[in-house]
């Protein structure tokens, strides 16, 4: 495809993004870009700053950052920041304007005094509190003592003239503090061509040109088996990897099937030891490295002088775990040697053939199946289930498909693939709006089981545990996956988006931390629900594509909640969205009121009890469905009705003594939330104090506790 033709597509993307979402195209630019960088592994997931922070423009003060990214922490200690140009060009014509290198840097340094400021406390003493940039920077401060290296990210649609090679590094810099604490910095240019090439799955996306001098390095050329690829052995030392590694960082992995894993995993552990203790054995432990290539220069010699588009396709673990070995612990690195398995891959060819270089050759740390879980069972079967199922005839709209993309870039390929007919029959058939992505799909789902904390790890990680959940259910995973299923999932995507989209409107969003929040809103939600012994009506949803205005209303009011203890000021975690990961912020939802109370329950809920619960509007009682003057002594309850063990007790028995109490306005928060664990079935810690003194009350009031007896 032109540069140009993809300048028309992104274009388009974004202004329908901007649409759907309500939100400026400059946003939608950067939320489009961020999500290209995460498919691309670039990133891992991204946190978006609500409005872009900016300060000191046009000064040598300039500092600018409008996204992070910090899972990568629990792994290599890296950082990631990210800053949109600002020289917004998406309608200047139908060329591609143009970027230099100055203009590049400028906002690269602009990001690198955001993170010293930030660094050194100094960003805290002038910042607004309440911001996203306020908090990431809290978040820096509090955990500099670990922190080596910071990678950032320049984001814009204009076409940068020169390569990647020619960008330089930020300086990296010391701490203030006297111990002599070292960050590096590595900076990445995303341009429109960088983002086209990605769309396209090119390989290499980085031209990354190692230089290894005059002499070079020796090498044994394999014999010549075809003409798209030459393979070379050689060895490096471990002084030359991790410079290598210092310079270029991430850079030189982007075709790896994973990232570092962390020096607390027990193969690099093992590397760790083995570079400390024996050296000079090094190359006879390691598997060594398998790299790629375009294209080697060599000298008179046979030696490679230079190597172009260099990636480590399997060894990244080696090499990372060598440079921080040598960053923590000081180690000499003159004795370590490690063999590098070099394939240079003819251009036309590579995007073929480096994916099955890098996947073949992972096998140092066992590669999970979450690694390569596209083309399981599980997911093969929900992409033929959304090219079964048609959304239904609506007025004045065509039955579409909810596109379900099982790999990177699968929907634009099968797109681009058409002529200009089948290619606008197609998009007509599956909307780009509603494409579902195989790494967001879990999120929907998870939020639904009252997960948010695990939402709130980032897309991938989200995605390892829900694999890791689904897998224990071995063959009953696959087989519930039918018709109905895949509905339910559209109808909580569905919900999920309606959520994200709506907070932008209310007055109580404080500008910050949108995802978290609608993660946290339908989690809070469904706990309702259950806790209401209540099911949800998803044939509604799948009928209408789309949900009520009572439903909404229920919604927003858990999102408020939801906000409220995501930036309570006395939370335990000082950054939001650390937060937002831990099991604390979840119950602290859970003991929020229940909000279907906001709104009175419509038709949109198929009751699961054997009566209508007559009293869940609020308005009859006050804020809550219950009289709290009734339960200021539940730790002092009369023992005589006491039942000795809670699990035993049916969920009918437990879902009559609930209807019981609502009805007799004796049902306190406490032994709402333990009886709709009870019911549903959700695992948690039961307040027994709560239910045996409800017991006693429901007893005094004529309830027949006998009931309560009944496995």
């Amino acid at each position: 495809m032109e540069l140009t033709d993809y300048r028309q597509e992104f274009v388009r993307t974004v202004q329908e993004k901007a649409a759907a979402d309500s939100i400026l195209d400059q946003d939608a630019f950067f939320q489009v870009a961020c999500e290209m960088l995460r498919d691309s592994e670039a990133i891992a997931d991204y946190i978006p700053i609500e409005p872009g922070y900016r300060y000191g423009e046009g000064t040598s003060r300039f500092m600018a950052i409008d996204g992070y990214d910090q899972s990568a922490f629990e792994m290599d200690e890296s950082i990631v920041v990210m800053a949109c140009d600002d020289d917004f060009s998406m309608r200047m014509g139908n060329g591609a304007p143009t970027i230099q290198a100055k203009e590049c840097h400028r906002y690269i340094n602009a990001m690198r005094r955001y993170i010293i400021s930030a660094w050194e406390g100094s960003f805290l003493e002038q910042g607004e509190e309440s911001g996203a940039a306020y908090g990431f920077a809290s978040y820096i401060k509090e955990h500099r003592a670990d922190i080596t290296r910071f990678r950032l990210y320049f984001i814009t649609d204009r076409v940068y003239t020169g390569r990647d090679s020619s960008i330089k590094d930020p300086t990296d810099f010391y701490s203030t503090d006297d111990d002599g604490h070292r960050v590096s910095l590595e900076a990445h240019v995303w341009d429109l061509r960088h983002f086209m090439e990605s769309a396209e799955a090119a390989v290499p996306l980085e031209h990354l040109t190692v230089s290894l001098g005059p002499k070079g390095i020796a090498a044994v050329k394999a014999p010549d088996s075809q003409n798209s690829m030459d393979t070379y052995l050689l060895f490096l030392s471990g002084q030359t990897l991790a410079g290598w590694y210092k310079k270029h960082g991430s850079k030189l992995m982007e075709a790896n099937v994973r990232s570092f894993l962390s020096l607390r995993g027990k193969v690099n552990r093992g590397i760790r030891n083995t570079l400390g203790s024996e050296p000079e054995r090094f190359v006879a432990y390691n598997n060594g490295l398998t790299a790629t290539a375009s294209k080697v220069d060599v000298n008179e010699n046979g030696c490679i002088t230079s190597i172009q588009d260099l990636q480590l396709v399997n060894g990244g673990q080696t090499t990372a775990s060598i440079f921080y070995s040598q960053l923590k612990d000081n180690i000499d690195l003159s004795k370590v040697v490690i063999p590098v398995k070099l394939v240079v891959v003819r251009e036309d060819v590579a995007r073929e053939l480096v994916p099955f270089i890098s996947r073949y050759t992972n096998s140092q740390n066992k590669v999970a199946e979450t690694d390569f879980s596209s083309n399981s069972e599980y997911q093969v079967k929900l992409s033929q289930l959304s090219q079964q199922i048609l959304t239904p005839p609506l007025p004045e709209a065509t039955q579409t498909h909810w596109y379900y993309e099982r790999t990177r870039g699968q929907y634009d390929s099968e797109k681009n693939r058409r002529d200009t007919a089948d290619r606008r029959r197609f998009e007509k058939l599956n909307p780009s709006k509603q494409r579902i992505k195989m790494i967001d799909a879990p999120k929907y789902l998870i939020c639904w089981d009252c997960k948010p904390e695990i939402a709130s790890l980032g897309s991938q990680k989200c995605f390892a545990k829900f694999v890791s959940l689904e897998s224990k259910k071995g063959k009953n995973s696959v087989e519930s996956l039918n018709t109905d299923f895949y509905k339910q999932l559209v109808c909580k995507r569905i919900i999920f988006d309606t959520v994200y989209k709506s907070i932008r409107t209310t007055a109580w969003y404080k500008g910050a931390y949108q995802a978290n929040i609608s993660e946290y809103a339908v989690s809070k939600f469904s706990f309702d629900l259950q806790r209401s012994a209540l099911s949800f009506d998803f044939d509604s949803v799948w009928r209408a594509q789309a949900i009520d205005a009572m439903t909404l209303d229920c919604l927003l009011k858990a999102a408020e909640q939801a906000s409220e203890v995501l930036n309570n000021p006395s939370r335990s975690t000082q950054n939001v969205s650390e937060w937002a990961k831990k099991d604390a912020c979840w119950h602290a939802l859970q003991l929020k009121p229940n909000c279907l109370n906001s709104g009175k329950i419509s038709s949109s809920y198929e009751e699961s009890l054997h009566e209508e619960l007559p009293t869940l509007d609020a308005q009859n009682r006050g804020t809550d469905s219950t009289d709290s003057t009734l339960f200021e002594t539940d730790s002092e309850f009369t023992e005589g009705n006491n039942v000795p063990d809670w699990s035993l007790v049916s969920a009918d028995a437990c879902r009559s003594l609930y209807i019981f109490a609502h009805e007799h306005h004796i049902l306190s928060p406490k032994a709402s939330v333990s009886l709709a664990q009870l019911i549903s079935g959700i695992p948690g810690e039961l307040n027994i104090n709560a239910l045996n003194h409800l017991v006693d009350i429901a007893a005094q009031s004529g309830f027949p506790i006998a009931t309560l007896e009944s496995r």
